[in-house]
């Protein structure tokens, strides 16, 4: 009989393995832990090369991103008085473009963020401004980030 339930649960523990893995702390390694956000875009009154790489304030992130509430998802909850936010901007590009975040580490009195970019050969008849959002806890929060952009 045990080895009946054995054999019934085995399954299931490795199809949720790999979900279970996937809802973790985003980053990889030894990093501090961040949640991407989704569903938002530089406004188009925002110069992308001027935003900051951390963001603390709700009137801030508003000044430089608006919602885009699409189906299947809403914009990612953002609680200014307990998270601040990471902002990686790219130059407006013609190519889809993802950026791909990878560790935050604490620096002593600064963040580093590592990333990665993939870029799509092939031309798209519209461009877009390329960005990544990362919501982070304000414990963590340090003076200056610092992106490092792996290629």
């Amino acid at each position: 009989m045990e080895n009946l339930i054995t054999r019934a649960l085995l399954p299931v523990v490795l199809l949720a393995f790999p979900c279970l893995a996937a809802c973790g702390h985003g980053g990889s390694g030894d990093g501090l832990p961040y949640k991407e956000a989704e569903h938002y875009f530089l406004r188009n009154d925002v110069d992308g090369r001027k935003v900051p790489a951390a963001i603390a304030t709700r009137s801030d992130f508003d000044r430089c991103f608006g919602m885009a509430a699409v189906m299947g998802g809403q914009p990612t909850p953002i609680d200014f008085d307990r998270q601040f936010v990471i902002a990686v901007v790219l130059p407006e590009t013609n190519h889809s473009t993802t950026i791909h975040p990878d560790t935050l580490t604490d620096e002593g009195d600064a963040l580093q963020l590592e990333y990665g970019v993939s870029v799509s050969p092939e031309e798209n008849t519209w461009t877009s401004v390329p960005l990544c959002l990362l919501i982070v806890d304000k414990r963590y929060e340090r003076g200056q980030v610092v992106l490092i952009r792996q290629d």
